[in-house]
């Protein structure tokens, strides 16, 4: 039995905006979502909020979210937390991508676990 504090309501809530495409929902002030106690969850988090700030037309924000989340993901190894970083990236189609999107892309494509 895991207890159901307001830390995990706000996670909960973040997660389901992102994907429901909800960025009211991903980007309200709720800071109570931040202070999961495990880093993993911390960074799958953090590439919710990244979609968040994506579907709201915040693509530097977006990405250098995701690319802390990445840092995360290839320090522990996590398979899962690249492997979301690469759904956030295939969110977002353009002809010209901005640097930081480029540079996003330089990094996971360096990433192999």
């Amino acid at each position: 039995m895991f207890t159901f504090d307001p830390g995990k309501v706000a996670a909960c809530r973040v997660t389901c905006g992102a994907r429901l495409g909800l960025p009211e929902w991903v980007l309200s002030d709720d800071v109570d979502a931040l202070a999961t106690g495990h880093a993993k969850q911390r960074a799958l988090l953090v590439l919710d909020i990244a979609a968040g700030h994506l579907a709201g037309g915040r693509i530097e924000a977006a990405f250098a979210l995701a690319s802390r989340a990445l840092d995360t993901g290839l320090q522990y190894r996590s398979g899962r937390i690249v492997e979301r970083a690469r759904a956030v990236r295939r969110c977002f189609t353009t002809a010209a991508p901005p640097k930081v999107v480029r540079d996003f892309d330089e990094r996971l494509h360096g990433a192999y676990l």
